[in-house]
């Protein structure tokens, strides 16, 4: 049987938003594996709001996420995910999540996620 124990989910999304006649659209959408979003809502005036989602509903040894998000001038999103995002215990190898936000001058972004939760003897960066 093989050893899936260093193994886990590997998902990456990488977003990216402009001003396109007045509204904030989502111009670029990449992903691979489990994260993903659902399209984007305005219930403010040129706002893109955005859900990130993740539905394996929780991170554990040898998962992999990778979260890119570019906002560009003048463009206004807000991102938020449903839930928590949680860190279990495995027998797997690390967890790790990275999130890299750039955005440029005269652009902004609301970066709002629920909370983390880390369960105890967890292995994480």
């Amino acid at each position: 049987m093989p050893d899936f124990s260093e193994k886990g989910w590997l998902a990456d999304i990488a977003l990216r938003y402009e001003l396109k006649r007045g509204k904030t659209c989502l111009t670029e959408k990449r992903h691979l594996g489990p994260l993903m979003v659902q399209r984007p809502f305005y219930p403010e005036q040129g706002v893109a709001h955005t859900y990130l989602l993740h539905p394996p509903g929780g991170v554990v040894g040898g998962d992999t996420l990778s979260i890119n998000i570019n906002v560009q001038p003048y463009a206004h999103a807000l991102l938020t995910t449903p839930g928590a995002t949680k860190f279990y215990r495995s027998a797997g190898g690390t967890a790790s999540q990275t999130q890299t936000l750039t955005v440029a001058q005269e652009g902004f972004l609301e970066w709002l996620p629920k909370r983390i939760s880390f369960f105890l003897m967890l292995k994480c960066v």
